[in-house]
């Protein structure tokens, strides 16, 4: 897909609310710039606060700026609703680490065209600042951008095409013609990489929960389920590498990185469905064995003393911190890094 195929493609999502059409299509022309994604009705798992919907969609979002922008109607305007938005924004807020924006739809014109362009100028002054990154669709969907990385994140909302991409962001080195659901992995002991449909089909009927930190595995043949569950619990691997086969903002599906998950095996005796909890949002990347790769010149750990990402550059290690302020702990590996 292209950028003109992909910009279609969210702007087609609008065509049915005129207010939400109107002013999302008039923002994107002001802009007027090919480097910044957009994108509709973008997908947003809510924190888990007894909430009857446990997702949101937002209106518009432009990720590279982590910026929300919600198209308020008349139905908005009550009080019940007002209060309603107030949660989801804050739900989203959160969720997203973003700013929210919202634009009135019910104003006049001259009004709506203002706050218009207060978001395109202010979309523009951030675009000005250091460390923006255009948007290149070809590289964003590249297995070898993560892999340059030294780590992939599920807060980056990150997608691949085919099991075989999932598999090479961690070094596997398969073409595309490989067919299987996935493969194990090739640099970390006890972990499979695997790409699983998250929407009840004939066969699976696999489930996130709790702001998908839980994923369930079952197969609606009982004798297939009995059989892959004594599997999965005492022969095979213990820990996945998740990557859910979903709809994204682009309208297809593809595998969405959700982290590295660890099979429950006490929850999972106790309910006969497999269980796992995530332990980390963020798994370091890998080079193919048989590729020369830059040298390491740091790796960060989380407190349970997980390896989540490997460092070529000062630059990364730098993005790295401004993203996680500390949160993490970083190793040298040559002398050319030294901690502060």
């Amino acid at each position: 897909m292209n950028k003109y195929e992909y910009v279609k493609r969210q702007l087609a999502k609008t065509n049915k609310k005129n207010d939400e059409n109107y002013i999302i299509t008039r923002i994107w022309h002001l802009l007027n710039n090919y480097d910044i994604k957009i994108n509709t009705q973008q997908y947003v798992v809510r924190p888990d606060n007894n909430q009857s919907t446990k997702y949101g969609l937002i209106d518009l979002y432009f990720p590279q700026f982590k910026l929300a922008i919600e198209i308020d109607e008349a139905h908005h305007k009550n009080e019940v609703n007002q209060t309603l938005d107030q949660i989801r924004k804050n739900d989203i807020v959160i969720a997203l680490d973003c700013e929210f924006i919202r634009i009135d739809a019910t104003q006049s014109i001259e009004e709506i065209h203002k706050k218009i362009d207060q978001v395109v100028r202010k979309i523009n002054l951030l675009k000005d600042e250091n460390g923006f990154i255009p948007w290149d669709i070809d590289k964003e969907y590249n297995p070898t951008t993560y892999i340059e990385q030294g780590y992939i994140d599920a807060d980056d909302n990150i997608s691949l095409k085919t099991v075989a991409d999932c598999c090479n962001v961690f070094g596997a080195g398969y073409n595309n013609g490989y067919q299987q659901s996935g493969a194990p992995h090739k640099f970390e002991e006890n972990t499979d990489i695997k790409r699983l449909n998250f929407f009840p089909n004939k066969e699976w009927n696999n489930k996130l929960h709790n702001n998908e930190d839980v994923f369930t595995e079952y197969s609606t043949d009982q004798i297939r389920n009995e059989d892959y569950f004594n599997k999965r619990m005492f022969e095979r691997n213990q820990r996945t590498a998740l990557f859910a086969y979903s709809k994204t903002s682009t309208g297809n599906f593809e595998a969405v990185f959700k982290g590295l998950y660890v099979l429950n095996r006490e929850e999972s005796k106790k309910t006969g469905v497999l269980t796992y909890n995530r332990i980390s949002k963020i798994m370091p990347t890998y080079y193919p064995s048989n590729v020369t790769q830059p040298v390491k010149i740091a790796e960060a750990y989380n407190e349970d003393g997980y390896k989540v990402a490997h460092f070529y550059t000062e630059d990364q290690i730098k993005k790295f911190n401004e993203k996680y302020c500390d949160e993490y702990k970083l190793v040298k590996t040559t002398t050319k890094y030294h901690i502060q």
